[in-house]
């Protein structure tokens, strides 16, 4: 047997242990000995897990008095070993259920990372617009304007450059905010410019408020 042990408080005429195979890393087995008794414990169940995980999540179970050991060794003695499996398998199972649902978690915040929103927003302090990530309830880039018209006209733009968001959020970590607010707006504007030359602009203050994107 290997050093890890689990063992029972002392009852009245037996004590529980549960120990690690030394030989067989996948097997675990509940000993049975009576307080105080010279003899070797006697195996009361064995049970080889399929993966190490397993194992781990059964004997963590037991290690964090999720599941009493007494009462486990005493349902075993009643009920013979064929309850104790179902009892491990039922902990294997509620483990595996939750890996599963932690992975498919984190699956989805890492996809959720990658999609990035575009958001319009009227505050107290101002007009905003707003880059913010699926996975974000705070939004990753803004910037404000002290005119609506303003703020929209640069959304007219920024709407269809969707595909590059994440560029975007990207520059603003390794450049700052500022950088990234003077970038989009150059951009807004070089198109402003071919739009109009083309004959294509919507004129006033939102030239590309009929743009469809290139």
């Amino acid at each position: 047997m290997s050093t890890f042990n689990v063992s029972a408080s002392p009852g009245i005429d037996t004590a529980f242990s549960m120990k690690l195979d030394a030989d067989y890393v996948m097997v675990t087995n509940l000993l049975v000995s009576p307080p105080g008794s010279r003899m070797e414990p006697v195996v009361l169940w064995s049970h080889e897990f399929e993966a190490i995980g397993d194992r781990h999540a059964f004997l963590e179970s037991i290690h964090s008095d999720a599941v009493d050991l007494t009462f486990l060794g005493r349902l075993t003695m009643i009920f013979g070993r064929v309850e104790m499996d179902r009892i491990a398998n039922k902990i294997v199972t509620d483990a595996k259920n939750a890996r599963h649902a932690a992975a498919e978690k984190a699956a989805a915040e890492a996809r959720d990372h990658k999609i990035v929103n575009l958001f319009k927003r009227d505050t107290k302090r101002g007009y905003v617009l707003e880059l913010q990530r699926e996975s974000r309830a705070t939004a990753d880039w803004k910037v404000v304007y002290d005119r609506a018209s303003e703020r929209d006209r640069l959304c007219d733009w920024l709407r269809w450059q969707k595909p590059r968001f994440l560029e975007f959020l990207d520059h603003a970590v390794k450049h700052g905010d500022e950088a990234l607010i003077r970038r989009v707006t150059d951009e807004m504007f070089e198109v402003e410019r071919r739009v109009k030359k083309e004959g294509l602009g919507a004129g006033g203050m939102r030239p590309l408020r009929m743009w469809r994107g290139d």
